[in-house]
């Protein structure tokens, strides 16, 4: 049963085992489902809306089309004030950091893939699943933007720092052994039996006691909670500082004219500085 009407996300109730379905929807206007303003405004409207609402067992965010997400529009927010789109990217941080304190066990849905920005909005979860014909990376430097909304410190308090620092650097996609054993993803299922595997993964989590479930999401939460706020501070630092060398604009134009992008010189930022 679908509920709510937004422009940018599709919202379903699953009766039987209480489930809220969260589908990110722009694939329809060819984005791959690329989060812009609208989007995070309209995430973190739904997610205090089930914060209130614990008689829902769990939440699903998948995208459409079988690609969760490919990250940002950054077409769009190259077109916003340098002020606007930090507070932007603030507000998108804090939507992930709500996640944490959410009642309900959230299953982030990767399907085929997902990619910078998107995948981090899955870092809030607490279940990841995925198809295992995937293509799954943190991006972001493709991009020429900072991992700022829990790339960094909310991924470390959830896998080995290794694997973070080996992910965010490399711009290679994450073999799916990698995924796995690092406890970034939680299951995958085989191609065509999606359904089938998280309508039993929803199953067994409704058979849970609610009260046990919610305090021990409760209890975990506790044990890395200084650590996610100190990243509330440091990630904005830094993505501030990144976003004010604009280099992340001059890979989109250069990509609009299927050109190499000048990127500011480390040394040349050096002598600004001094």
């Amino acid at each position: 049963m679908e509920i709510f009407k937004y422009n940018t996300l599709k919202v379903f109730l699953e009766k039987k085992t209480k489930s809220l379905f969260i589908h990110l929807n722009r694939d329809h206007q060819s984005k791959n489902n690329l989060i812009n303003v609208e989007t995070i405004f309209e995430l973190e409207s739904l997610l205090s809306w089930t914060a209130q609402h614990i008689e829902i067992n769990t939440i699903v965010i998948q995208g459409q089309n079988n690609f969760f997400s490919k990250g940002f529009d950054l077409d769009e927010f190259a077109k916003l004030p340098d002020k606007r789109f930090q507070n932007i990217i603030e507000k998108f941080q804090k939507v992930i950091y709500s996640m944490f304190f959410l009642p309900q066990t959230i299953i982030a849905n990767l399907q085929g893939g997902g990619k910078g920005p998107g995948l981090e909005l899955a870092i809030g979860a607490d279940i990841r699943i995925a198809c295992s014909k995937n293509n799954i990376s943190f991006d972001h430097l493709k991009n020429a933007i900072i991992p700022s909304c829990g790339g960094v410190g909310f991924l470390s308090q959830l896998i080995p720092s290794s694997h973070t620092r080996n992910w965010l650097l490399s711009p290679d996609s994450i073999k799916n052994e990698n995924l796995l054993g690092s406890g970034f993803i939680h299951s995958f299922y085989e191609d065509k039996k999606e359904d089938e595997f998280l309508n039993q993964l929803l199953e067994d989590i409704s058979k849970q006691s609610p009260i046990s479930r919610i305090q021990t999401k409760r209890s975990l939460l506790e044990a890395i909670l200084p650590e996610l706020d100190r990243t509330l501070t440091f990630e904005k630092k830094f993505a501030n500082a990144g976003m004010a060398l604009k280099d992340w604009k001059r890979q989109l134009e250069a990509l609009e004219k299927n050109e190499i992008p000048e990127f500011l010189k480390a040394k040349d930022l050096g002598n600004l500085l001094k």
